[in-house]
Order: structure tokens, then sequence, then C-alpha cells
């Protein structure tokens, strides 16, 4: 059944509206007829139920069957800070990570980061990137959408203030002390921050500079990995170790 996103103040009661993108995704690009059940899924982490009763000119009305709220988010809220890699690699790694259940994810720049986006390309970029995490989420049934901040730079990356019971800055230098390790004395991880380079990894200044801001550096395994596999090779243990894929 076809999901589609709306905000909490487009569902009153059992009426809902669909607008916007998704309006144009359900009309002409599904050409869901008026009769048709969906699933609407809002801000606040509920689904919907919902039946297409008519269209207008700029909106859908429909008809919400049942609402309930599933669990289906991690019990780990992960933010991946990815270095933003050539080509569309971002693209790629903002869709499973979204269905790897990040709640956030942060593009930067580093040192050996190539492309150094600015100005409207970056701009264009996160908008794009925003879609691609809308339409995974859509995809992979999550009821959370991750947010894709605005890109920064490496010094401000370990300077914020994140709140997070754990930050990893993966790094092929690292001792061989794997995530496995990392675990030992910390059952109860609620959040944490991930860390990945780019092509060129990490240069050892930085990982110094990391791990005197509180970071922890770890690596994964014995071979060198491609960013986009470390993102979610690294996402995917986490989750195993301290969410809800173990």
């Amino acid at each position: 059944m076809a999901r589609f996103f709306v905000t909490k103040d487009n569902i009153e009661g059992s009426r809902g509206v669909l607008e916007g993108a998704e309006l144009e995704h359900m009309r002409k690009v599904l050409r869901l007829r008026p009769g048709e059940d969906v699933v609407l899924f809002d801000d606040q982490g509920r689904e919907h139920e919902a039946v297409i009763r008519s269209y207008g000119s700029r909106m859908a009305v429909l008809e919400i069957v049942r609402s309930y709220r599933p669990e289906r988010e991690s019990p780990l809220d992960v933010i991946l800070a990815q270095a933003v890699g050539k080509g569309e690699k971002m693209d790629w790694v903002v869709e499973k990570a979204t269905e790897l259940g990040v709640c956030a994810i942060l593009p930067f720049f580093s040192s050996y980061t190539i492309p150094k986006l600015e100005g409207e390309k970056i701009v264009k970029r996160r908008a794009r990137w925003g879609k691609i995490a809308l339409s995974a989420a859509k995809q992979s049934g999550r009821t959370k959408i991750p947010e894709v901040m605005e890109a920064t730079d490496f010094a401000e990356l370990i300077r914020r203030p994140w709140g997070c019971n754990l930050k990893l800055i993966f790094w092929a230098g690292a001792s061989s002390e794997g995530l496995g390790r990392i675990k030992e004395g910390r059952h109860h991880i609620e959040s944490a921050l991930l860390a990945i380079g780019p092509e060129g990894g990490f240069s050892d200044e930085e990982v110094r500079r990391a791990s005197d801001r509180g970071f922890v550096s770890v690596r994964l395994g014995s071979r060198i990995m491609r960013t986009e596999t470390a993102a979610l090779s690294a996402l995917s243990v986490v989750q195993s170790l301290w969410g809800d894929m173990g």
C-alpha cells in the first residue's frame, strides 16, 4: 500500500489533506483514484490508514479509517556525520542510512574532501538529499524522516556540543580495537554520533583534534572500505550493538 507523508496540521479527526509534492506523486505518478486505500504517516510518529475521497486543484481529501503509532524506529538515536563524496555517493548514503534508521545526517567537509561544494550548489544538494531521505523513509516503512542538516566543516563538527552518549570517528589508522570492545562498559547507549571520512580518510591531525573533543577512534576490521561502504557498515554494527538490529 502506498505511503505518503503529511504534517499533523493536515490531519483533523477523520479527515486528512494531502498537498504539494506528495499530492503530485499520488495523483500524477501513481495515478491513484478516489476510493483507493493508502497509508499516511505524520511528523508525530503516527500512521493513518486512509481512503482517497476526492481531488481538488491543490489538494486531495482523504478519510482516516484507523490511526496508530507503530514501533519501527530504533531506540538508538544515531547522527551520521558523513564527509561529502564525489558524484552521487552521498545520494546513496542518504538513502541507505535512512533505511538503517538514522535520525539525522550531517554532511561535512574535511581536509581530504573532494569536491568542496559551496553556495548555491550545496543548498541544492541539501534539498535533493532531503527528498531522497523522504522517499527512503516512505519505502522502508519509517515513521520519522531523518533531518539532513546544513553542511559544515570538520572543525565545527567536532566543536559542536551534540549531547550524544557516544561519539565515534572511524579511521583506518585506529588501533585494532573494534566496536565489540567499545561496547564493553557502554551497555546503555541511547544516542551516538558517527563520523565517516572521505575517500582519503581523516588526517592524523583531524583524528587527534577529534580525540581531544571526546571522540573515540575505531576501525572497521582490517580492510580499507570506500566511504559509502564504511558508513553503512558502521551504522549496521552500531544498530546491532545498541539499536534494533541485534
